[in-house]
């Protein structure tokens, strides 16, 4: 059996090394330990991925583990087990809307936290097989905002616009900002009306309201056209 890997973030270093030597030696390899969710992000953009994840609430950064594991959730799909000293009522509940495979305090037992890794790839796995079972919807997506899922039907999407580590779904009424690049987000979409007409940009053709040398329009927005792109555009439309 391949052994586990799994990621730590903790903004406690003696925590961390307590934990992480300790599950050494229980076979379980740590490949990093973050002290906030943008350092974590980023690790996970550059395509490494661990087994799982073992969250602190209150770490370093504009995020807390709350809303990385959203983001892991929403982008990455990869199991969560919350280890904190923030066991309230108010706190537990909100982390239940992430839904970790499991919700350990500190002081921890390592025993404890052995059994919840364990329980948590098993949970995951069985998660896994259900999907594979599931039709997959090839004309939505669906994107995590704040505690809710927003239904995105591909017809509706204006444009992708890349923001460092970002991207941004526009559509009508609404802006989504992901926590991925927007050549991952494009790769994951795969509908052939929309189309990349520049580095940073990826427009619904059928949205164009208006082509000129150098930009296209779709409603209020004009979008740049790179010259790479520029003859492939044009090749879909007819014009008299």
């Amino acid at each position: 059996m391949d052994k586990i890997k799994l990621v730590l973030v903790e903004d406690d270093p003696i925590i961390v090394m307590d934990l992480e030597n300790q599950l050494t030696k229980s076979g379980i390899e740590v490949m990093a330990s973050f002290e906030s969710g943008e350092e974590t992000l980023s690790f996970l953009n550059e395509g490494l991925k661990p087994d799982l994840f073992i969250l602190d609430i209150q770490i370093y950064g504009s995020m807390d583990g709350i809303e990385l594991a959203q983001k892991i959730n929403e982008n990455f799909h990869i199991p969560i087990i919350f280890l904190t000293s923030n066991t309230d009522k108010y706190t537990f509940n909100k982390a239940r809307l992430t839904s970790p495979h499991a919700f350990l305090s500190k002081p921890f037992r390592i025993a404890d936290v052995l059994h919840s890794i364990e329980l948590a790839l098993e949970m995951y796995e069985e998660d896994e097989d259900i999907k594979i079972s599931i039709p997959e919807l090839k004309d939505r997506i669906f994107i995590r905002d704040r505690e809710s899922l927003y239904k995105v039907m591909f017809s509706e999407i204006l444009f992708l616009e890349a923001d460092g580590a970002y991207c941004k779904i526009v559509k009508g009424d609404k802006t989504f900002a992901v926590s991925q690049t927007l050549g991952k987000v494009y790769a994951k979409l795969e509908t052939p009306q929309l189309l990349k007409i520049h580095r940073s940009f990826v427009v619904n053709i059928h949205m164009i309201d208006r082509i000129s040398e150098g930009n296209i329009y779709i409603n209020e927005y004009t979008i740049p056209v790179s010259r790479t792109y520029r003859d492939q555009l044009w090749s879909l439309f007819k014009a008299l």
